[in-house]
Parts: C-alpha cells; structure tokens; sequence
C-alpha cells in the first residue's frame, strides 16, 4: 500500500515540474580534500567527487558507503546486514588503501588501519567529498587508493527524525545547532538478517553516536573550530568454525567505541595565513564468541600539524609540518595473555605545495617527506597536476601524476589469532606510483566527464595461507596493476529535478596477472532528485548496479576463486510535509529484491521500505 501511494505521487508530480534557464545550473562550492588549501572544484587537477545534502538525499542512506555507490570509482563490499563489516575499494585497490576523514579528522582504526564503514552507520552526514587516485604527498600513509572526506550535517534550529520499518529497524536523530554551538544524537538498531543464510538467528547491529561542534570568531581574522565526537556500534556476524568454505551459524559479536576531539586555529599574521590543527582518535574492540569475551584491542591517534601559506598573485606556496603518534594494545582473555601486544609507532612529516592558478591555466605540485623514526623506511612522495581550460569548446583537459605509500598495519604486523592468523612484523610498506588524464565539460545545465587513470603497486601486502588453515601477511614480490575508465554525469533538468549518473570500468590484476577480488568488472550508477516545489514533496530514485566480481572461497585447499553474480539494486525516498515543521518520509531498499553478495558465503538483506518523522 504504502508503495502504491509512493507511485501515485510521482504521477502527480509529473503535472508540477517548472523549466529551469541555463543560469539556475548549480554551483559548485570549492573543495578541500584536493590540497592543504581549499580550491574551487572547477580548478583541481585530480579527480574528486563532491556528495551534497542534495545529492545524499535521493539515497538518504543511514549509511554512507551506499552514498559512494554513486561515486565513479568505488566499489562497496558488505559482509551481511546493514551495520556488518563494509569496506569500500577506489580503482581496485585495497580498502585499507582509502583514507576517511570527518571534519578533517583521520577516522580510521588505529588497529587494523582500515575504516569499517559497518561501523559509521548513523553517523549524522552533510556533505561527502571524495578524491580518486593516490595522495600521500597531501595526507601521508593510507591515501594511496583515494581519500573519503565527510562533513556533518548542520541544520541552523532543531532538528530531528525518526523512522522504523524492515527487518526490525529503527532509526532516529536529534540536534541543534546555533551560530557557535551545536550538537546532535543519532542512533539505528536493526535485526538485520541470517548473514549464513541457513535460517539460522538473525545477525543485527546498534549504533549510536553524539557530535558535538563549536565555531568561535578570535577576531582579527582568527577562527577557532572544535569537534567532539562518541560513538559506539555493536555488530552480530557468522563465522566459518569447522573451514568448510560455509558460514556457520554460530554466536559471535564485536562491540566498539570511539572518540574523537579535535581543534582547528586559522588566522593571519603577517604575510602568511596558518592553520594549526590538532586531534585525539581512540578506537576500543571487544570480540565475543558464544556470548564470552576472546580479546580487546585498543588502538589511539594523536595528531599535531602546523601549516603556513603564502599567496602572490597567481601563486601560492603552502607548507606542513605534521606529528603522529599511533599505539596499540591488544589483550587476550581467551589464551590468557598468550597473544598479548603492545606496539607504538611515531612519524615526523614535512610537506610543501604550490599552485598556480594563471588565467584558464592550473598547475598543483606537491611533495611530502615521511620520517618514521626506524621503524618503516623514510618515504619520500610526490604529485603534479596541472589543468587547462578550452574556452572555445566550453571543456577543460586535466592530468595529474604521482606516487603513494601505505605503512603496514599493526595487525598485518603483530596480529595473531591462535590457530588461524600470525602476524608478520618484517613486511615493507606498499608503494604505488600512478597518473590519470581526464576531460570535463558543461553545456548548459549538462556536465560530464571523462577519465583514464592507471597505477602500479609493488610489494602489495596480501593474506597467504598454510595448509593447516592459518595465515600470515606477505608481499608480494612482482608488481600488481591497476587501470580503468570512469565516466561521470550531471543533467539540471528542471528547476526542480536533477539527474546524475556514473560507469566505471575495472582492470585490477596481481602480479601473477589475476584479476584481484572483490573488484567488480564495471559499476554503473543514476539517480534522480524531484521537489514539486519549494518545501513541497520531494522524491529520490536511484539504481546502482555492481558487475560480475571474484572471491575466493577458502573451504579446499589451495582456495578456489568463484565468481559472484551482478546485481542491481534499486532505492526510493519520498518526503512530504504535512506542516511547515513536519515532514513524513519514505525509504524502500533493494526494491527489486536482489541477491546481492559482496563476499562469498554472506547472505544479505532482500526488499525493505521504511517510514518515517522528519522535524525540518
């Protein structure tokens, strides 16, 4: 019923939609992710995405890494339910390749180095902004496949919103914000499914997480910014017990908490403008198995950067000075201590960047020197782009080349799981060295673009495994490589509805020439948001298809690669305001009820439709 209702007021919708004229094209706001400086998104040299409110809205996902399934590029791996183990993959790499910030704030794991975005359901999210390809001469260690940047989402007032519907979810967010302060609780609980598919119990997940934000005016050109940030997320999953290759049904959990500060002091003296920046990030672990607690592991971040500028004309030169510590803790209750660690590294880094921006002309190059006090060797990485403007056609041609490193993690080092993984604390950083030429233009209210890029990485870290079922990480001895296309659009076609649309083709090859897994051959993309009118009813439609990808499957030995099916899935979102305040909303999921396997042997959640209050 509720369905119907949705497709009655899209019908409806059809008699209300106005023309929009070639000067209502939207503007892009400048980016951040790209450099130390922000830059107008029509100026970068390398290949970023921007998500806004608008743009998250045909989704209005609780969780962002469905948002990047939008993004040219990326590919998203889900183990089972919503809020179960999420990875996101840019241009084949790995997902420990991508680097995730949240209000300028690494929001990694310590521990294992990677963002389990399973973990960031809830998370109250603004804006997403997204750069392809390596950055380690901008953002250091772990940017060498892309960088994730996430804003909050800030309504001036109160705001709210709670909905319910499939699979026994909830989801709910309060918060206000002012001209200095602000703040908001967001929280999802759901049942989720039997991530083994044997109609076994039902694997689910919590979250909920409290931001707090302030914005301070110094005077005399000085601004102060904080954030605070708690969250804690619980996640059922099955596991393989007996090594058939199959899930079992069996009880284990994972429960985690993180917080998060950080401050930003930017101003003026003298000549130059600086920003000086400062962060904490603690992330806390406990594994359970069968209702019993096996291990805890702690992992903390601390970060201190000083960055000077100074601009002349058409020339800015912006320098880095940045400190970070990282430590781990890793407790075993289950072995009594047998597997215990306690690891610390400290790097010392120096950057510079200049940019040149000279008429329809652009030119980026960066450099970035790692110290890592002897523990990994001294990295030394780079990256030029430059851009140029062909007014003649309306177009804009861009390249950019550069290198990216990736320090092993703390698990990939000193991890050990008795019977099943040893850790391995002789292993070389990744390195990669890449370049990407791209095309972008807009006539009218249409923009698109066009991209090639290709990299090459050595000494790839990889889980190699014994016949007796354990694991170690290795590197691998030859050169892994990396090349696709990716093609982006975007259509104003009225006032009130836009159109946007991407297709990436994957090639992603170890150094043996297989192609790696988890990597689909191609992604594709489109997605529509229509408002009726100004604060009137709004609809979002999105189709988000993932090709043909491998994996293996680890119940024979030697494992054996198996592929997983494509599939489509397509979402729904409708809101529409009964007060001036008040706003009910409508999401459907995977409405075409797909399979949809991004691992193998994890069965994922099929059609669901939830509905909800929203306090605008």
């Amino acid at each position: 019923m509720i369905l119907r209702l949705t497709l009655l007021g899209a019908s409806a919708l059809a008699f209300n939609i106005s023309v929009a004229s070639a000067e209502e094209a939207r503007l892009l706001d400048p980016v951040e992710v790209t450099g130390l400086r922000p830059v107008e998104a029509d100026q970068a040299t390398v290949s970023v995405s921007v998500l806004t409110a608008d743009e998250l809205a045909a989704r209005a996902s609780p969780n962002p890494a469905d948002q990047l399934r939008g993004v040219p590029g990326a590919a998203v791996s889900r183990s089972g339910s919503l809020g179960g183990l999420t990875q996101v993959r840019f241009r084949g790499a790995e997902a420990n390749h991508t680097l995730v910030l949240f209000e300028g704030i690494e929001i990694s794991d310590p521990v294992n180095g990677d963002t389990d975005f399973g973990l960031l359901t809830a998370l109250p999210v603004g804006r997403i902004e997204v750069l392809r390809g390596a950055a380690s001469s901008i953002h250091g260690s772990d940017a060498i496949g892309g960088v994730v940047s996430i804003d909050a989402a800030r309504a001036v007032g109160v705001s709210g919103f709670a909905a319910g519907g499939s699979f026994g979810t909830g989801q709910g967010a309060l918060g206000w914000s002012g001209d200095a302060f602000g703040g908001v609780i967001s929280g999802l609980t759901t049942d989720g499914v039997d991530a083994a598919g044997t109609g076994g119990e039902k694997d689910g997940s919590d979250a909920l997480s409290g931001l707090l934000t302030g914005r301070f005016d110094l005077g005399a050109d000085w601004l102060l910014s904080l954030v605070g940030l708690a969250r804690r997320a619980d996640s059922d999953f099955d596991t393989d017990t007996d090594f058939d290759g199959l899930l079992d049904d069996v009880e284990r959990r994972t429960e985690a908490q993180q917080r998060l500060v950080g401050a930003a002091l930017a101003g003026t003296l003298g000549p130059l403008d600086h920003v000086v920046r400062a962060s904490f990030n603690e992330v806390d672990r406990d594994n359970f198995a069968d209702g019993a607690i096996t291990d805890v592991a702690k992992g903390q971040r601390t970060r201190v950067s000083w960055s000077p500028s100074y601009k002349a004309g058409a020339h800015r030169l912006t320098g880095l000075v940045d400190f970070e510590r990282e430590t781990y803790e890793r407790s075993d209750v289950q072995f009594g201590g047998a597997t215990d660690a306690d690891e610390a590294f400290e790097s010392v880094s120096f950057a510079g960047e200049y940019w040149l921006t000279a008429g329809a002309f652009d030119l980026a190059a960066s450099v970035r020197h790692d110290d890592n006090r002897g523990r990994f060797d001294n990295a030394t990485t780079w990256r030029l782009g430059a851009g140029y403007a062909l007014d003649s056609v309306g177009g804009r041609v861009r390249a950019s080349v550069g290198t990216g490193i990736k320090n092993p993690t703390f698990t990939e080092l000193y991890g050990f799981f008795t019977g099943s993984f040893i850790g391995n604390p002789v292993l070389k950083p990744e390195e990669s060295q890449g370049w990407e030429i791209g095309w972008e233009q807009a006539i009218g209210s249409v923009s698109y673009s066009a991209t090639y890029f290709d990299a090459n990485l050595e000494n790839e870290i990889y889980t190699a495994f014994n016949p007796d079922f354990t694991s170690t990480a290795l590197n691998r001895a030859g050169e892994s490589e990396r090349s696709g296309v990716e093609l982006a659009g975007r259509w104003q076609a009225f006032a009130n509805l836009s159109l946007a649309g991407q297709a990436t083709l994957f090639d992603s090859q170890d150094d043996t020439g297989a192609d790696e897994i988890r990597v689909p051959e191609m992604t594709m993309s489109v997605s529509a948001d229509w408002q009726v009118q100004p604060d009137g009813l709004r609809l979002g439609l999105a189709l988000d298809h993932v090709g043909e990808q491998g994996d293996f499957d680890f119940g024979p030995f030697p494992s054996r690669l198996v592929a997983l099916e494509a599939y489509t899935l397509a979402s729904l979102t409708a809101e529409y305001p009964v007060t001036e305040r008040l706003a009910v909303t409508l999401r459907g999921e995977n409405l075409l009820d797909e399979t949809a396997t991004d691992v193998f042997g994890y069965n994922g959640p099929g059609a669901g439709v939830f509905v909800g209050l929203k306090l605008r």
